[in-house]
């Protein structure tokens, strides 16, 4: 099978597990946070789609960084992080239909976590793990105000503010990281 065609498989599947896990965390951190950490809401509505553009672009700028790594052969990895960086946002759906929820319960270091041991455990694929860092850190990095860097474990809140230069610095480099992986993996593939 063509590297592009696993690569392409792959990408949809880690998307999958992604959005899957930050559905889990947002049901896990509205059932396990105290009512005083419910205090989640929904940007005004004006607000979102500037908030989006601002993440789907950062998402394009990091898989375009992958992508000169990866070479034309690229293509899902330029979809895919900009994909991830947006998905993020769904642990704020309960906020968005009336109900109480934590802040961004799935912007956290558990989430991330366990979403790398996962893809990790199903597609051992390194390249698609770094791009999951890359999106995450990236996202935080765009994101402004607070989270709770332990959810579902602890709620409680720190500013993101301070730490955004060294979040969007970590998103560059794996997307950088990943995509130069990814090139020596097909190679060595390609040469076998």
């Amino acid at each position: 099978m063509k590297p592009d065609r696993i690569l392409g498989r792959d990408s949809v599947t880690a998307a999958v597990i992604y959005a899957a896990l930050i559905l889990a965390f947002t049901l896990a951190g509205m059932a396990l946070a105290p009512p005083d950490a419910q205090v989640g809401a929904a940007r005004p509505a004006s607000a979102i789609p500037v908030h989006l553009v601002e993440l789907v672009g950062f998402g394009v700028l990091l898989g375009c960084v992958s992508a000169v790594m990866y070479g034309r052969r690229g293509l899902s990895m330029l979809l895919l992080t900009p994909v991830l960086v947006a998905l993020l946002d769904l642990d704020h759906l309960p906020a968005y239909i009336g109900l109480a929820q934590p802040i961004r319960p799935a912007h956290s270091l558990i989430f991330i976590s366990v979403a790398l041991i996962c893809t990790a455990i199903i597609l051992r694929r390194l390249d698609l793990e770094l791009i999951l860092v890359s999106s995450f850190t990236g996202h935080l990095g765009i994101d402004e105000g607070l989270f709770a860097p332990l959810s579902p474990l602890s709620f409680d809140y720190i500013q993101v503010d301070p730490y955004r230069f060294s979040l969007l610095a970590c998103a560059v480099a794996t997307a950088l990281l990943a995509g130069y992986i990814w090139r020596r993996g097909s190679s060595g593939r390609a040469s076998r």
